[in-house]
């Protein structure tokens, strides 16, 4: 009787929260459909020597081993690391100054709000053709423009040095991405209750006091999380640096995504996709320390 009662008492419980698990569903199912089945899709042909159309071969963990000597692959990596830093250092203060500065009324405020945003709804590889030809090295606008002003004298390669290629992914991702991340911080700026800058006025502090005394603490939370998925996308860049540099020159632009679409992709006739899901697993390892890594070091941060 007390395990019927106890079995009642579940249903009844199963009953009563019935919508919120029905409403839940289609998300659950997405989420199992395209993050965990083929994640575990990966991980099963990681172990497999498999071109996608010969029956796979089991060669256990060979394919790891061949990953860890792979040069091509750790100089991706170093590129990725490097485009993780860089990114978040321009794009983050790029995006909180602009949310500062629209956050403050004025005419056409929210124009100047739609215009920043607008690359974040246009498609990354048009606007990457127009970057790839603003920068070309001899009819681009952007060398016209310096040697015009005085500031060079010759037209610059940007795509012909590693260095300047990885400038220009840069400056590419921070102008396609700033938009978004400045409505995140608008949001956080926006929750600050306004009798606290008041208070402040009344004690006599500045602008910049302001900022960093008050405005930089209170969204604390926010400048973490925003900083978290911003070095998450920086270290996920694919579409930006296809469109504009290809992994060129050589492989000093080549991430981790584009070594895995190399051997999933264009490798056709012979590709090595079992050594590709290999890639696949260590990537995501790799991304999910260094996220982890970040989140740890600064869940104590008194803001």
């Amino acid at each position: 009787m007390k395990t019927a009662g106890t079995n009642k008492g579940f249903l009844a419980r199963l009953g009563k929260y019935k919508q919120p698990y029905l409403m839940m569903s289609p998300t659950i199912l997405m989420v199992i459909l395209f993050g965990v089945y083929p994640l575990l899709y990966v991980l099963y042909y990681s172990f497999f020597k498999y071109d996608g159309f010969s029956p796979a071969v089991f060669v256990g963990l060979r394919n790891y081993t061949r990953l860890f000597k792979d040069a091509t692959y750790w100089n991706s990596v170093i590129n990725t690391l490097q485009m993780g830093v860089a990114i978040p250092l321009v794009q983050i203060p790029c995006s909180l100054l602009l949310a500062v500065l629209l956050n403050q009324r004025f005419k056409g405020q929210s124009l100047a709000r739609a215009i920043i945003f607008v690359p974040n709804i246009t498609s990354t590889a048009i606007m990457a053709i127009v970057f790839y030809f603003m920068f070309a090295s001899y009819n681009g606008i952007i060398n016209g423009v310096l040697i015009k002003m005085g500031l060079i004298e010759k037209a610059i390669e940007w795509f012909g040095n590693g260095t300047m290629a990885k400038i220009v992914i840069v400056l590419f991702c921070t102008w396609s991405g700033v938009g978004f991340y400045m409505v995140l911080f608008l949001s956080a700026l926006q929750s600050i209750p306004s009798d606290v800058y008041e208070s402040a006025r009344v004690d006599g502090a500045n602008k910049i006091q302001t900022f960093f005394r008050i405005t930089i603490p209170m969204m604390g939370s926010m400048f973490q999380t925003i900083t978290a998925l911003c070095i998450m996308n920086a270290l996920k860049l694919f579409d930006s640096v296809k469109a504009l540099t290809n992994g060129g020159p050589g492989n000093s632009t080549e991430v981790m995504t584009m070594y895995i679409y190399r051997y999933f992709f264009e490798t056709m006739g012979t590709a090595q996709q079992g050594y590709a899901s290999a890639i696949s697993i260590l990537s995501t390892v790799l991304v999910m320390f260094i996220t982890l890594l970040y989140i740890r070091a600064t869940k104590n941060m008194n803001y």
